[in-house]
């Protein structure tokens, strides 16, 4: 699928880890690893089957809720990546004899041009060059995304298994709210279209449901992907907590349960490290 791109700026709108915009063979995002955007990339050492084992992973058993920092956030705070990093979540937080697959943390960008790239296969199926519900404005702030794998070291070379990718952007609060209403607007109107992929052509299909007492706003991205006569359904939870916006992507045999309590524990650690615990 679309990848959350490994560059110095990130656009998010799309993954993870994205905000939107999956993609049938790793894609990442900017945020949410293997997320999707409008081209695709098939990533050469991660497996993307969602039905690959990983006994390590623990799911999560703890509340699906998180509060909200509207209250408490200085409209025009924006975190800088190094504090963005620290409230990212170790890889214990997803099970046992997990590993950090890739981090990065810098500046953060998403415009008009570069969400038109991202789902530019959406544009080419509606007919479309340069529609409203793209957003016209610039987004510019701090990122931090980190991803966690498990390692099947019998294979030769070893292969890693994505569990899950976090990504925490920092803006203004003004702009992350309507950053997220942007984000929301794209999958409304791309709903379903075709892609390219290495060998052929896949159908991704989007839908969105809200999530009710996670950060100040919050919804779940549910991505289809039809392929070879097969469906991949992944989820992607995006929270909004005060200026900072979290994207948890659920990466291999990760559920809709388990992608929403892993979003609600980031926002959690987001809120108290960023926010006070006592705000």
């Amino acid at each position: 699928m679309r990848a959350w791109q490994g560059t110095a700026v990130v656009p998010l709108v799309t993954v993870l880890l994205a905000g939107c915009g999956g993609g049938a063979a790793d894609r990442a995002a900017a945020g949410p690893s293997s997320s999707a955007s409008s081209k695709t990339s098939a990533s050469p050492k991660t497996s993307a089957s969602p039905t690959a084992p990983s006994p390590e992973v623990v799911r999560p058993t703890g509340p699906a809720t998180a509060p909200g920092r509207d209250a408490v956030a200085a409209p025009r705070q924006v975190f800088t990546a190094e504090q963005l990093k620290k409230a990212l979540l170790p890889d214990a937080a997803f099970g046992t004899g997990l590993e950090r697959g890739e981090t990065q943390a810098g500046p953060y960008e998403s415009t008009h041009d570069q969400r038109s790239g991202r789902w530019s296969y959406c544009l080419d199926a509606a007919g479309e060059k340069d529609p409203a519900w793209l957003g016209p404005a610039a987004y510019r702030g701090a990122m931090a995304l980190a991803r966690t794998q498990w390692v099947d070291r019998a294979t030769r070379p070893p292969e890693g298994h994505l569990v899950a990718t976090q990504m925490i952007v920092s803006l203004p609060v003004a702009e992350a709210r309507d950053h997220q209403r942007v984000e929301q607007d794209i999958l409304r109107h791309c709903r379903e279209f075709a892609s390219d992929m290495e060998a052929g052509s896949a159908t991704e299909r989007y839908g969105t449901v809200p999530l009710k007492g996670l950060g100040d706003e919050a919804f779940l991205e549910v991505q289809d992907v039809m392929y070879e006569g097969g469906t991949t359904t992944r989820y992607r939870a995006h929270v909004r907590v005060g200026g900072v916006l979290v994207l948890l992507l659920g990466e291999e045999g990760a559920g809709r349960d388990e992608t929403v309590r892993w979003a609600a524990h980031l926002a959690r650690e987001v809120g108290g490290t960023l926010y006070g615990a006592g705000a």
